[in-house]
């Protein structure tokens, strides 16, 4: 890779980092569902086979994902953001299936996750877009409806290479009745194990790929990683700090248009 191409491609993951990380402290999600495609493009853009490029994009996210959402997590704890009894459970059970999602992914050919990656994002805006239904577990009943959503969103976040929480504050509103903001604060909470679970699996299942190469961690690459990070965990406290000052009605206008405009371009538009 010449010079320009080098200095061109940490220019876009800079600017992708910031943008990510802010939505992420603003949304309570991973920031994922921006940064996936971008990193599916370049490492396209690079020459890497299509099939090991997504995968590489899923398990670098994910990566990047675990150490943004502890500072967003602690950013809502001071917040008193965080519901502490449904993130556990969910958390939990997301963990184990947070590396089910990931050894799944690590065996599927790009034409299936690529466009699953799109559809679920377009689903989850058009329940977020919908009426919040009058339904809120209680109890044992509680507790086993948050450790069944959890290992549904942990495979999920695994399996496409986000930190879930895209798919679980949709889940947190329409089904447990949260409001917005202890929605958005709890899910930064339970990704920080969802993440965590499919990292594990990413980098246990590429380290089986020796083609990689140098370079890469499993199926992290650490250029990337380290990139995104970096520009990314500022930002998110920016995010946080927004969040609390928005109305709830505005934080689910900017969450579903985001949602919708990524998921038509993963199906779409790249290649």
């Amino acid at each position: 890779m010449v010079e320009t191409d080098l200095l061109l491609l940490i220019g876009i993951l800079l600017l992708t980092g910031i943008i990510a990380g802010y939505f992420a402290g603003l949304l309570g999600v991973g920031g994922g569902f921006l940064m996936v495609p971008v990193q599916y493009l370049l490492l396209v853009q690079t020459g890497i086979d299509p099939t090991f490029a997504i995968r590489i994009a899923f398990g670098t996210s994910l990566a990047v994902v675990f150490p943004v959402s502890c500072v967003a997590a602690m950013a809502h704890q001071k917040r008193n953001a965080i519901d502490w009894h449904a993130a556990i459970p969910i958390g939990l059970a997301g963990l184990a299936g947070g590396f089910a999602g990931g050894t799944f992914a690590s065996h599927l050919p790009v034409d299936i996750l690529k466009p699953l990656f799109g559809i679920l994002i377009i689903i989850s805006a058009i329940r977020m877009m919908s009426g919040t239904p009058e339904c809120r577990g209680h109890g044992r009943e509680g507790f086993c409806a948050w450790t069944l959503a959890g290992v549904i969103v942990g495979i999920l976040s695994g399996l496409l290479g986000m930190g879930g929480g895209i798919i679980l504050v949709p889940i947190l509103l329409l089904l447990f009745n949260l409001p917005i903001h202890r929605a958005v604060g709890t899910s930064s909470a339970c990704i920080l194990f969802f993440s965590f679970g499919g990292i594990s699996a990413y980098i246990y299942h590429g380290f089986m790929i020796e083609s990689l190469g140098t370079g890469f961690f499993g199926y992290i690459d650490i250029l990337q990683w380290v990139i995104l990070t970096g520009a990314m965990i500022p930002f998110s406290r920016a995010g946080v700090a927004t969040a609390h000052r928005l109305p709830a009605d505005r934080l689910r206008q900017i969450f579903a248009t985001i949602m919708i405009g990524v998921g038509v371009a993963m199906i779409c538009i790249l290649p």
